[in-house]
């Protein structure tokens, strides 16, 4: 019998509160091509309601006037009509054709086939605080601050287990009985497939690097005009410098650089200027030395802190500096 699917049903879908088991039917319901019409309309009426995206219209129109003043005026050339077929429009019709037209409008105006919104589901961690997410298939995965994962809404588990990253995440990925593969998509020509272990990404442009807790993964990259792989084994470290450029590392406690998850940052022989990408980072705070010599000076040790304020007491503290605070900026200072 095939799964009977409701506007309720659906709106708990688009809201992410569908249970694991309706998911699936939804998805598979979503297939049947007589099914797509409500799938859009009960999307337009809950996109209406909870608004996700805005299309810059303005934008849009423009870039479209561009393109006709740049496109010859060819009259000559012929012109395909499309066949018109005419049939009464009940009322119920007619809404659902508008309705239908309406998302399409905004679409082509938006200049997109179709919004990343419609096609995935997306997670974010905001700035500050992190998050913890179970996917469908059973993996568990942690995303630091200001991070966000984009997971297919259809066939996830199914066709697909690729999802998107953008910032840094910890996977603890479930093992499918048929062996389907995990991939973590970057925008930093880089992705990490996997077969089911335990692993961190980080796709910052300060700190790229996978690292390896356990099992075994593959890793995709680019460096310059190749497309290279290289196969990790627990404990190590890869690390990705701003030209793109590979090293492999064996960590001596994988363990520390996975910490952020419980709120404990480790630091050896780490500068005062590397701090202040974290913070930039995570919190969306800068980080001001009005004496230029004190970006280089190094701290080391472990420092568990639940928000910037209290790291940055910590910072201090153990390093004999002072700081204010100006809206966003913590100058730090020397004591006199």
């Amino acid at each position: 019998m095939k799964p009977q699917v409701s506007k309720e049903s659906l709106f708990n879908y688009f809201a992410g509160r569908a249970t694991a088991l309706q998911k699936q039917q939804i998805d598979e319901w979503a297939k049947e091509e007589q099914n797509r019409e409500l799938f859009f309309e009960c999307l337009a009426i809950w996109e209406n309601q909870n608004i996700q995206f805005v299309a810059d219209v303005q934008d849009a129109m423009q870039r479209h006037t561009n393109r006709m003043i740049s496109e010859p005026d060819d009259t000559n050339a012929p012109v395909s009509l499309p066949e018109v077929v005419e049939r009464p429009l009940g009322a119920g019709s007619l809404f659902r054709w508008l309705v239908a037209a309406t998302v399409a409008g905004v679409l082509l105006v938006s200049g997109v086939r179709f919004s990343d919104k419609l096609i995935y589901t997306t997670y974010q961690a905001p700035f500050g605080q992190t998050r913890s997410i179970t996917l469908s298939d059973g993996s568990r995965i942690t995303l630091n601050a200001n991070s966000t994962l984009q997971v297919p809404r259809f066939g996830f588990g199914q066709r697909t287990r690729k999802v998107i990253l953008a910032g840094e995440a910890d996977f603890a990925i479930k093992h499918m009985p048929n062996h389907q593969k995990f991939i973590v998509q970057t925008n930093k020509n880089f992705e990490v497939v996997v077969l089911g272990t335990e692993f961190m990404v980080n796709t910052r442009e300060h700190g790229r690097k996978v690292i390896l807790n356990k099992g075994k993964v593959q890793l995709l990259y680019q460096e310059g005009e190749m497309n290279k792989q290289l196969t990790m084994k627990p404990g190590n470290l890869v690390l990705f410098d701003r030209q793109g450029h590979v090293s492999l590392k064996q960590a001596a406690n994988p363990q520390e650089l996975r910490s952020w998850k419980v709120h404990r940052f480790v630091f050896d022989q780490t500068t005062l200027e590397e701090i202040s990408t974290l913070f930039r980072e995570n919190y969306s705070i800068y980080l001001d030395f009005p004496d230029e010599e004190l970006r280089q000076w190094a701290v080391s040790g472990a420092f568990t802190a639940n928000n910037a304020e209290e790291l940055i007491e910590a910072l201090t503290s153990a390093s004999n500096l002072t700081y204010k605070r100006q809206g966003d900026t913590l100058i730090v200072v020397q004591p006199h």
